[in-house]
């Protein structure tokens, strides 16, 4: 679902909402300072040059407001497409924003830190919010790299040992992202994906193009599925980033062919 508040739009997803005790959101493209308009929501500092990298400060800014939270606590990872769980502690909550010179590279994040928004950024790849109820929290960037190595999966995993947790006790919402009528792909990306999730489900064949079509949302909760969490605990929204339906209100990499001005950040936080 979509929500405005103080003039920006961000969606959210009602199992999240509806379970209490955590906060999150995924913003769309709208509502910010970024872009040759002046009011896009650019959440990422790599889409900015670095003299303006500001603008993506002060998008976060606006967000923060929004919600009442405090800035200086988002944490922010380098995104590189891997699979690794970075545990925030108190020496790394803040990264790259209330401390910008802590530049950590990874694609998930764990806390149990209270008022601690995790941050990720997202084109299409799939943005996975992970709540430990009551204990802890994930968030995760899974691009189709990530989902091959099963980094959603990895997350819930991580917070069980790290956290003494459950994974019947974890709650997951897959947020927007590619869909799989949108996600082409060639044989070498299809076949690492496959011998992953072998699923004949997860995938289709076009015979005229000579593509394959991948489902990353279905990936990712087959993921979490085998780290333990019930199904029933798995939020699938199914709105997709690169439609065309939606393109006025998400960047899409794939649907602007990598000239999207922006990319949507993706938090969630302990309340």
């Amino acid at each position: 679902m979509i929500e405005t508040k103080k003039n920006l739009k961000l969606y959210k997803d009602g199992m999240l909402e509806a379970i209490g005790g955590v906060g999150h959101f995924f913003t769309t493209r709208l509502g910010g300072v970024s872009g040759a308009s002046g009011n896009l929501f650019n959440a990422s500092f790599s889409r900015e040059k670095e003299e303006e990298s500001f603008k993506v400060r002060e998008n976060v800014s606006i967000a923060a407001r929004a919600e009442d939270l405090p800035k200086d606590r988002f944490t922010s990872v380098k995104q590189i497409h891997g699979d690794r769980v970075l545990k925030v502690t108190e020496e790394i909550a803040g990264a790259r924003f209330g401390k910008p010179e802590l530049v950590i590279e990874a694609d998930a994040m764990i806390t149990d830190i209270p008022m601690t928004p995790l941050f990720t950024t997202h084109g299409d790849c799939v943005p996975v919010f992970v709540y430990a109820k009551g204990r802890a929290v994930g968030m995760v960037h899974s691009g189709w790299r990530g989902c091959a190595l099963g980094i959603a999966g990895k997350t819930v995993e991580t917070m069980v040992r790290e956290y003494g947790v459950s994974p019947r006790d974890i709650f997951c919402a897959i947020g927007p992202h590619i869909c799989k009528k949108c996600f082409e792909i060639d044989e070498p990306v299809y076949l690492q994906l496959k011998e992953a999730y072998p699923d004949e489900a997860l995938y289709t064949y076009n015979p005229v193009k000579n593509k394959y079509y991948a489902d990353l949302g279905g990936i990712v909760m087959q993921s979490l599925e085998k780290a333990g969490v019930p199904r029933d605990n798995i939020s699938l929204g199914g709105v997709c980033t690169c439609c065309e339906v939606n393109r006025d209100l998400f960047f899409s990499h794939r649907g602007e062919k990598g000239q999207n001005e922006g990319l949507m950040g993706a938090a969630i936080w302990l309340r």
